[in-house]
């Protein structure tokens, strides 16, 4: 077998295949911070399992990366590895003997214990508080559930307000390629994952929200050719995170009097809300544009902690003579 450095695997690795701008602009990056430092000219196929477990410590001691990072480069490794044995650049990939690489449960546990729950009311003093031009962005997000890159592409032709549906196949992404290897223009496509042409996700539009969509497009109109609804301030192009977060963002954190969290809590109480409310998990995780409802269960753990004693409280309350069943009044309607 040829002798591939380690650094010269990853490269070769992370380049393969169509995959998106902004994932090769990841791996370059991770290259750059974390397999560089530690492997530098170190032969694939020279590595054991310590060597491993030695760079998991290094992320952790030494570049102080939270468990969740680490736990995603090393299931980025692993699978660089895998990709080496199936090309016989080496035989074996030690990543599969490593302990301690960190559990998924323990993560999304962690994650969720720390992560901001917005109440209602915070949610809508942030609406509030959002500069006029871009607070039905923000409505879309806390109401529709959309991620940011989605709100920011939202044109009009998107928006049914007759049928009450809201379409999400767009996304604006600084993924662009600019010819110079740094992948960073700003541009409109498709969501990721979907090809031209393929449909997205289609969501119910809350009249709430479809009535501040009516204020917006009333008051600021649209722009391009595309319609779209959120441009640039000067509307001249797209809007870009950098100015987002200062300037609308933590504006309206601000002026709402609202501890910081991220804008991703706007997204995360739309999810949260439709399960408290019973709505169907796949329906939620349709509208969420989660490629499954085990996805669903792992952001929204601690919604459906204790699932097993409401059950047996609301069949106990159910199950008794007089009480009300629903049913029978869907069939007498």
């Amino acid at each position: 077998m040829e002798k591939w450095k380690v650094t010269a695997a990853w490269e070769q690795w992370a380049d393969r295949g169509k995959l998106e701008n902004s994932t090769k602009k990841q791996y370059r990056s991770i290259l750059r911070t974390t397999i560089e430092p530690f492997f530098m000219t170190r032969s694939i196929a020279s590595l054991q399992v310590a060597d491993v477990e030695q760079w998991l410590l290094w992320m952790e001691q030494d570049r102080k990366l939270s468990a969740r990072t680490r736990r995603q480069r090393f299931s980025f490794f692993s699978g660089m590895m895998d990709w080496a044995v199936a090309n016989e650049i080496v035989s074996r990939n030690p990543c599969k003997n490593v302990a301690g690489a960190g559990s998924r449960a323990r993560e999304i546990r962690d994650q969720k214990s720390t992560a901001t729950r917005l109440t209602t009311r915070e949610v809508l003093a942030v609406l509030n508080g959002a500069p006029p031009r871009y607070r039905a962005m923000l409505w879309l997000m806390a109401g529709c559930g959309l991620r940011l890159g989605e709100a920011m592409a939202v044109s009009r032709d998107q928006i049914d307000f007759e049928e009450g549906r809201l379409r999400v196949d767009f996304q604006i992404a600084e993924d662009g390629d600019t010819g110079s290897g740094k992948n960073s223009a700003i541009r409109r496509r498709h969501i990721k994952a979907r090809d031209e042409g393929e449909p997205g996700r289609t969501i119910p539009l809350p009249p709430n929200v479809a009535a501040e969509l009516r204020r917006h497009i009333k008051n600021h109109g649209v722009w391009g050719p595309d319609r779209l609804l959120f441009p640039n301030v000067t509307r001249t192009g797209f809007l870009y995170a950098s100015y987002f977060y200062p300037k609308v963002w933590m504006e309206a954190l601000r002026k709402g009097q609202v501890r910081y969290c991220k804008a991703h809590a706007l997204r995360h109480y739309y999810g949260s809300r439709l399960l408290y409310a019973g709505v169907p998990e796949n329906d939620v995780a349709d509208w969420l544009g989660h490629s499954s409802t085990e996805v669903l269960r792992e952001h929204y753990h601690y919604i459906f902690e204790g699932a097993e004693q409401r059950g047996r409280a609301a069949i106990a309350t159910m199950l008794v003579p007089g009480a009300d069943d629903p049913t029978e009044a869907s069939e007498i309607a």
